[in-house]
This record gives structure tokens, C-alpha cells and sequence, in this order.
């Protein structure tokens, strides 16, 4: 049985007290005394993650069981800090312990764990059961009067077109949600206490030490500003396609978007695309013939993980996850190296696919900070929301729609996609942007809300009905008043604005890798496997330092903070493409190319014409340029010279040896039929000649036409 971290401390002050000890032997107890709290601190996690498991998969006890280790883990982390801080008594920290020391703040400041234990219950309890009853309800509305799973839901929303029903469907969602005034009154306020416990007279405050972002919020405000006119114009071409003219710059109903809270639009993609959306059909096609959903979306998930030379995920990950639950995926962590499960479904879409990339890569992320920053729970498993942990996995997902990786995983072709590259990357913008831009808005849209209701910034009697009103002037949406407590984030008083600053920092991660290819046509996925360091040495820091202090190293740039250009910069074409749609210019014309889709001859064919159809059919024994040229050797030009031009519907035939001579009157007539068998030959070959000439030529001004359009393209 392992000693409580208790009894370790009482030896410790004995140590101290009997005035024997050495300024080494005081750090020796205190990195003893940090390492057994840490150790006990992994028995806790792996008792939370089983119990979390059982509840996950509807165990009768689950949740339970769950409850009961929540609520015993806010109890012993409060309990542990208090060692921690007698432990330090006496004892001053070497100015060179950095790791030492950075394990002490972190464990002397917990976060939300140090609330007194009737609030941390309190807590826990209201978060519990509202996921719980969210996820195992069975009353939805599926349409047609079917009631089903959320799961089902998901589904069904997705589909679903009349917007009655949609609006139906998202009032059975809400009926499963917690009371407000229960939020209101008794939960959001603990974020106060939690401010206070871990010293900080203000939860923005609070929030910026969580995230580990001085000022935190202040930029976030500042980096929204600089990205919310691309918000606005993604708003207005929405509007304009759903609703017409008329609705444009006016709030949008949640339900039109398909989504339960805003902060997704991307069921809404096909009603979004623009004139030639190939490459949107073609992949979203052979994401279901691939069935590229569930496992199959993570296996290929690993694939490019292992292209980037990042190694492949733990075999056990495959046998005891969940593949065929609700999206989107739960990860499940043991604190222990290499012991990860995940919750996911197994419906096929682009963003489920999306999805399961970015859940791979944290489960990747996890493994290498693992086996790194010093192997430490504290350091692996910090209370804190770092952007670096969210912007990683990001950046991975939007690899996953680069078009060589489209190409390698048999999505899209690469020859097809050259035909028209800033057209499909338009279209491949689009969708993610409908993804990610409504995500940013709800994260500050909510962080936002939060402090004015803590701070009283909104009259008391307005509170319950506010939410709706901020998100309607906030986002230019129409929500119902409780529609944001379906998050984990807010359930748990956590803050997004990590995850606000991770999705600001995904892009720059790509712009600094993108900029530094020779061209636009070259392989991204190939270049950041030649460099994957800067990735993976930021992972294996894991908490050991502050996620900005490692930002210049992964963008291997002199800036070394958050900037929003790399997602302006990324979008565009999109920006563009919005711009064109909402306000069109009197002389646009459309670029696209169509694809030749016409086989292309193998070596070694040959082209035969028919009498009635003059087009070209291919046969074995060479090419266009093959026959051209050997036509043109066998000296029929010289012979056509020759011969007076007669049409002649005789077909190519085989040469035969010449006739013998004979009876001359035979021998006569058959040379009269020899020659115009003769002039036959010739006219038909004459006319392949020239039918293979205006080929060739077309051919080759296609070819001329297609590398201007190219070289127009990386111009532009």
C-alpha cells in the first residue's frame, strides 16, 4: 500500500525541525513529497476514467459512480495543496529549480478543485447529470413523430429540410437541458469563489491565469475585431442563400443552420457551394464508399500521422474504444503513458472526418508529452487549457484537406485538382470555414457573456432572458435562452478562451509552414514531415513551460505571440469569393476549367477509324504521336502529289502481295482496279493524316491554354 503524501510530510517537518538537515536533504523531501502527491494524483485519475468509462457506455451504476469520484477528487486535490504548502514551509526554491518550481505553482494552484467542498459538489453534480441525461435521453423529436436517441438526432438534424421540423427537433434537444435560473443562481457564481481561493479578485483574471495568457481576453477581443468582418460577410452569404436578399445583415434562426447552438454550420455545406462543387461531391462521394467514418476516419487519421513521421497510436486504442456512439469524440485519459479510449460514431461526413483527425493527433499529443516532460503527472496533466494543445491537432485536420493528402488517401485526384486549384481550394475554405469561423464567435461570445453577468454588468431581472439577446447583437443569431448550457465548458464553468487562441494559433501554424514552400503546388504534408521538430519538440514539453513561451519555436519566427493573419491570409480566396457573391461585379466571368475526362492512349496503341464515325478508336501498337509519325515516314505525301483527289468511302485495309501476270485484257482490268484500290488507300490515309494533324492541334492549344491558366493562377 503506498504511503499517504501525509505521512511523508509529518517525516519531513521532523527532518526540518530537528535542525540536522541539509539545504540538499530539504530538497530531496520536497521533490519526494511532490513526486507521492502526483503519484497519488494518477490513482484518482484512473479511478475518474473508469468510472467516467462505465457512465459513458450506460453502465446501471455509471453515473453513480462517476459522482462519487468527481466529488472525491475535489476533496483530495484541496486536501493535497494543503500538504503541499506546509511542505514548502522553511524552504525557499532554488532560482535555477525551474521544473521543481513549475511543479509547486501548478500543484498549489488547481483551479476550480480548491472551492470549498460543498460548492466543488455542488459543481460537479449539476455538470454530472445534465451530460448524462443529455446523452442517454431517448425522447428527441426525429421528425414524423418519431422520438430517438441523440445519436439519431444528429443524424436526422443533418438531413432534415423542412424548417418546422428543425425548429421542432431543437426544442426536444433544449426540453433535456439543465433550469438557467439552477445555472444562474447557483453554479455560475462559484466561478467568483474560485477566483478568490486561487487569489485573484476577478474571474478575467482568473481566466487568463488558467489559460496562461496575460491579458488574455483583452486579445481575443482584438483579434476578433480583425476577424470578424470575414465573420460577417460568411453571415451574409449564408442569409443571402437561405433566406434570400431580404434576410441579409439580419439575425439567422439557429435551427436554418442545422445546429443546436450556432457553433457549427457545416450541415448547411450543400446548400452553400458555389457553381462547380467537384470537389466537394467527389470527396464527400468517396468518403462513403471508403466509409470513412468511425474507426475507418481514425485509422486514416493515423495514416497521415505516420506521413508525418510521428509515429503510429497504441494498438490497444483500436480494441477497447467506442467507435459506434454520439460525435463529436470524447477522449478518455488515464494519466498514464499510452492509455487513452475514445467515445466516437461512426457516421460518414466531412465533419465527422475533421474530427477524428484532430481527435487522433490529442490522442498523439498525449503519448508524447507522456514520454516526455519529465514523465510527471503534474506536467502531463496540468488544470490548465493551453492553445498549443488545441491549435496542433487543428493544424493536423486542416492537413488532412490539403490536396495531397486528398490525392494519397483516394479522396480526390491531385491531376484533377491542378486543373482548378484556387477553385477547389475555395470550395475546401468554405467548408471549414463553416466550422471554425461560428466556433470563434460562440467561444467569445460566450466568455463575454459570462463576465457581464458575473461583473452585474446586466440588469437582474434580464439575466434569464439575456443570453438570447447578447447572441443576437454578438452573432447575428437568433437563439432560445438556454441553448449554450448543452457544452461541457459551460456546464463546468471552464473557459473557451484557450480554445478561442488555439484556433487563432492553427492557422498560423499553417501560414508558417505554407509560406515557406516553393510553391502553392508543392506537398505541405511532405515539407512538415521534413520538419516535424518544431511539432513534436512542442509536444514534448507538454506543461513543463507556458504554451506562449513556446510559440516562436513553432512558428520558427521572430513574432511570438498570436496574430490573426495567418487565418485571414488562409481564407483568402473565401474572402474574395464573398465579396464577388454579395456585391457582383457587372463583367464577372467564370474560370473554371473543365477537366478532360477523355482516356488518354497507353503507350503502344494505335488509333483505327471506321467508314461511318470519323472519331478515333484506340487499339494496341502505339500512340497519336507514334501513327503521325511513322504515317509520315512511309513517303505518302510524294504519292498524293502524284494522284488526282477522288472521294472514296473504302475503308483501311490490309496490303496484299501484288497480283501475278496474265491474260492482258484480266491483267487490264485489273490494274484499272488496282489503281483506284490504289487511290482509295491514298485518299483514306490521306484523311487519317488530316484528322490526326487537327487532333494533334487541338490537343496541343489545350495544352497551351491549361499551362497559361496555371501560370495565371500562381501569378495571381
Amino acid at each position: 500500500m503506498r504511503p499517504s503524501a501525509s505521512l511523508l510530510s509529518i517525516y519531513f517537518y521532523a527532518l526540518l525541525s530537528s535542525g540536522t538537515s541539509s539545504s540538499g536533504d530539504d530538497r530531496r523531501w520536497l521533490v519526494a513529497l511532490v513526486d507521492l502527491v502526483e503519484l497519488d494524483y494518477v490513482d484518482h485519475c484512473e479511478q475518474r476514467a473508469t468510472a467516467t468509462w462505465n457512465e459513458l457506455i450506460g453502465s446501471s451504476k455509471g453515473l453513480s459512480t462517476k459522482l462519487e469520484r468527481d466529488k472525491a477528487f475535489g476533496i483530495f486535490s484541496r486536501q493535497q495543496t494543503s500538504e503541499v504548502k506546509r511542505g514548502l514551509t522553511g524552504y525557499t526554491l532554488a532560482s535555477n529549480d525551474d521544473v521543481l518550481r513549475r511543479k509547486v505553482k501548478l500543484l498549489l494552484q488547481p483551479g476550480d478543485t480548491l472551492l470549498e467542498t460543498e460548492q466543488w459538489i455542488r459543481l460537479v453534480t449539476f455538470g454530472d447529470t445534465a451530460l448524462h441525461r443529455l446523452r442517454f435521453a431517448t425522447n428527441y423529436d426525429c421528425g414524423n413523430n418519431r422520438n430517438c436517441t441523440l445519436r439519431e438526432l444528429q443524424s436526422s438534424l443533418a438531413r432534415q429540410q423542412d424548417e418546422e421540423k428543425l425548429m421542432s427537433m431543437k426544442k426536444s434537444w433544449e426540453q433535456n437541458l439543465p433550469n438557467m435560473n439552477e445555472y444562474l443562481e447557483q453554479i455560475l457564481p462559484l466561478l467568483r469563489n474560485a477566483s478568490k481561493e486561487n487569489n485573484y479578485d476577478t474571474v478575467e483574471e482568473y481566466w487568463d491565469f488558467l489559460v496562461e495568457y496575460e491579458g488574455a481576453i483583452l486579445k481575443a477581443r482584438e483579434l476578433w475585431d480583425n476577424i470578424k468582418p470575414l465573420y460577417i460577410k460568411l453571415h451574409k452569404y449564408v442569409s443571402l442563400r437561405l433566406k434570400g436578399a431580404d434576410a441579409v445583415g439580419k439575425p439567422l434562426p439557429v435551427h436554418l443552420l442545422k445546429s443546436l447552438n450556432g457553433d457549427d454550420w457545416s450541415n448547411i455545406i450543400e446548400s452553400l457551394l458555389p457553381q462547380h462543387p467537384a470537389v466537394y461531391q467527389k470527396v464527400h462521394a468517396n468518403l462513403q464508399l471508403k466509409d470513412l467514418g468511425g474507426i475507418n476516419a481514425f485509422k486514416t487519421a493515423v495514416n497521415l500521422i505516420q506521413e508525418l513521421g510521428l509515429g503510429e497510436l497504441e494498438a490497444d486504442l483500436w480494441t477497447d474504444s467506442i467507435f459506434n456512439s454520439t460525435c463529436p469524440p470524447i477522449l478518455l485519459d488515464w494519466c498514464k503513458p499510452n492509455k487513452v479510449r475514445v467515445v466516437s460514431c461512426k457516421d460518414v461526413s466531412f465533419v465527422n472526418y475533421v474530427e477524428a483527425h484532430e481527435a487522433a493527433m490529442k490522442i498523439k499529443y498525449k503519448e508524447i508529452a507522456a514520454l516526455h516532460s519529465n514523465n510527471t503527472y503534474i506536467l502531463r496533466e496540468a488544470p490548465r487549457y493551453s492553445a498549443t494543445f488545441e491549435a496542433i491537432p487543428g493544424f493536423f485536420s486542416l492537413l488532412a484537406l490539403n490536396p495531397h493528402a486528398l490525392s494519397r488517401t483516394g479522396l480526390f485526384p491531385l491531376d484533377i485538382f491542378s486543373y482548378n486549384a484556387n477553385h477547389h481550394r475555395l470550395v475546401l475554405q468554405l467548408i471549414t470555414a463553416l466550422r471554425d469561423l461560428p466556433k470563434l464567435n460562440f467561444y467569445l461570445a460566450a466568455d463575454e457573456w459570462r463576465l457581464k453577468v458575473l461583473m452585474g454588468s446586466i440588469p437582474y431581472s434580464k439575466i434569464a432572458s439575456s443570453w438570447r439577446e447578447f447572441r443576437k447583437d454578438f452573432s447575428l443569431l437568433e437563439t432560445s435562452d438556454v441553448d449554450l448550457l448543452g457544452d461541457p465548458y459551460i456546464l463546468f464553468n471552464k473557459p473557451f478562451i484557450g480554445k478561442f487562441m488555439g484556433l487563432i494559433l492553427k492557422y498560423q501554424i499553417y501560414h508558417s509552414f505554407a509560406e515557406e514552400l516553393i510553391s502553392d503546388e508543392s506537398d505541405l504534408v511532405q515539407y512538415v514531415s521534413e520538419n516535424n521538430e518544431r511539432i513534436s519538440d512542442t509536444m514534448m514539453q507538454g506543461f513543463g513551460r507556458v504554451w506562449p513561451e513556446m510559440v516562436n519555436d513553432l512558428l520558427a519566427t521572430r513574432e511570438n505571440g498570436l496574430e490573426y493573419t495567418g487565418l485571414t491570409d488562409y481564407y483568402r480566396l473565401l474572402d474574395d469569393y464573398l465579396d464577388k457573391q454579395l456585391d457582383p461585379p457587372k463583367d464577372a466571368s467564370d474560370d473554371y476549367v473543365e477537366p478532360i475526362t477523355e482516356p488518354i492512349p497507353e503507350e503502344n496503341e494505335i488509333i483505327e477509324f471506321s467508314e461511318v464515325n470519323t472519331e478515333p478508336t484506340v487499339k494496341k501498337g502505339g500512340t497519336h504521336e507514334d501513327l503521325l509519325s511513322n504515317v509520315i515516314d512511309t513517303g505518302f505525301n510524294d504519292l498524293l502529289s502524284k494522284l488526282d483527289a477522288e472521294t472514296s468511302t473504302v475503308g483501311v485495309l490490309e496490303i496484299k502481295n501484288p497480283v501475278h501476270s496474265g491474260d492482258q485484257s484480266k491483267d487490264t482490268k485489273e490494274a484499272s482496279y488496282n489503281t483506284y484500290w490504289w487511290i482509295g488507300i491514298a485518299v483514306a490515309l490521306a484523311i487519317i493524316i488530316i484528322l490526326i494533324a487537327i487532333i494533334a492541334r487541338k490537343r496541343h492549344n489545350h495544352r497551351k491554354q491549361l499551362e497559361r491558366q496555371r501560370r495565371e493562377n500562381s501569378h495571381a
